[in-house]
């Protein structure tokens, strides 16, 4: 979360809207006209629109309630009403803007891939700076459709989303996270470019040999051992890759909690307040998730010196505590700790204790099975 005056908000979302602002100019520059310029920026508002309409209306379907339901996040149902709305809008524009829609596409996800850092594995070698990997190829990706963007082909178009396919498939596999029906997407994509656009026989050549030296490469390097970080290797502090500050804080019964009792389990440490709209909003997402997943402990932190009265935290956290460790951070030395600026924030732990992800802002049970997968 990023704090704007008395406004907290999404980081992402702010990078997002940013892209379109400078997609805006970029497009002025480049001599389009007004119209031009809404209907392929349009494109995305309505994404936005829809993603975010569809979020409510899940949210209120589950919490029953609007206040918590307009900080709701919809999950993969919003995200995919959102891509249909957009691919609609694509669909109705002029093919003239097709270059220009797909270069605003990779703009934006350039911007987000950069604002979210995400870590994982190339190869074998160790944990590496995945985002960074990625926007690298969105960038080649990006000077690729500038080139053919005022003159789009079926061709052009096909392999621009082949290669975009192809980014989105790696990062998944980086991370651990490739699915199924992620491989059927490209593979469909590559089918259809080389049916209906042919590529030349020298860039199939270049292609299989780009293939077959990354297969002969990762079949020489050595297979990483899987190596468990403990608190001897890995340092103190915030960051992924560290462990936190540890503490010891009373539960609602006065009985005490201990941190560093739980190592050898993944630990998920949420801060909230009972004033906090999006951490109400996220606490049955966490609950349901907390209940299918044994092997998880969930912290539940109340930052108990904000809250105007303490016993509005307990009358509101009682349903959860079947599901929860629910803990008092009464000094706010926690809180300080783990510097605290906005609310809710969510650390993920290993069994080792050191961090493997993190949010600021609300989650949901689609980002924590992610994470925890």
């Amino acid at each position: 979360m990023v704090a704007i005056g008395p406004l907290n908000i999404r980081f992402d979302l702010l990078i997002f809207l940013v892209s379109l602002g400078v997609l805006y100019g970029i497009f002025r520059f480049l001599g389009l006209t007004s119209k031009e310029r809404e209907a392929v920026i349009g494109t995305w508002f309505y994404g936005f629109l829809a993603w975010k309409g569809s979020a409510i209306i899940i949210g209120l379907l589950t919490t029953r309630d609007l206040s918590l339901a307009l900080y709701a996040t919809g999950g993969v149902w919003s995200q995919w009403i959102a891509a249909a709305v957009i691919l609609w809008f694509a669909y109705r524009l002029d093919r003239d803007l097709l270059g220009y829609w797909m270069l605003s596409g990779l703009l934006i996800w350039l911007g987000m891939t950069l604002a979210i850092p995400v870590y994982g594995t190339v190869l074998s070698f160790p944990d590496q700076p995945i985002h960074l990997w990625s926007a690298t190829f969105i960038l080649l990706l990006f000077g690729v459709t500038w080139r053919w963007m005022r003159e789009p082909t079926r061709g052009n178009i096909l392999w621009t989303a082949l290669g975009a396919s192809g980014i989105w498939l790696f990062k998944s596999y980086a991370v651990g996270q490739i699915q199924w029906w992620m491989i059927a997407i490209t593979l469909v994509l590559f089918g259809l470019s080389v049916f209906l656009a042919r590529p030349s026989k020298k860039a199939i050549q270049v292609s299989i040999g780009v293939l077959v030296v990354l297969a002969v490469v990762n079949a020489v390097l050595p297979e990483r051992a899987t190596q468990t970080v403990t608190t001897e290797t890995a340092s103190t502090g915030l960051s992924i890759g560290q462990i936190p500050p540890s503490f010891e804080l009373q539960r609602t019964d006065g009985s005490t909690f201990d941190l560093t009792s739980l190592r050898g389990q993944q630990v998920v440490v949420n801060f909230w307040a009972s004033w906090c709209p999006p951490c109400r909003a996220e606490m049955p997402d966490m609950a349901a998730f907390a209940k299918e997943r044994e092997d998880v402990t969930i912290v539940a932190v109340n930052t108990t010196t904000s809250e105007r009265d303490p016993d509005n935290a307990i009358a509101f956290v009682e349903p959860y505590e079947d599901a929860f460790t629910v803990v008092y951070d009464r000094d706010g030395q926690v809180g300080d700790a783990y510097r605290i600026q906005a609310m809710p924030t969510t650390y993920v732990l290993d069994e080792s204790g050191v961090i493997i992800a993190k949010q600021f802002g609300a989650i949901d049970k689609n980002w924590l099975d992610a994470q925890l997968n």
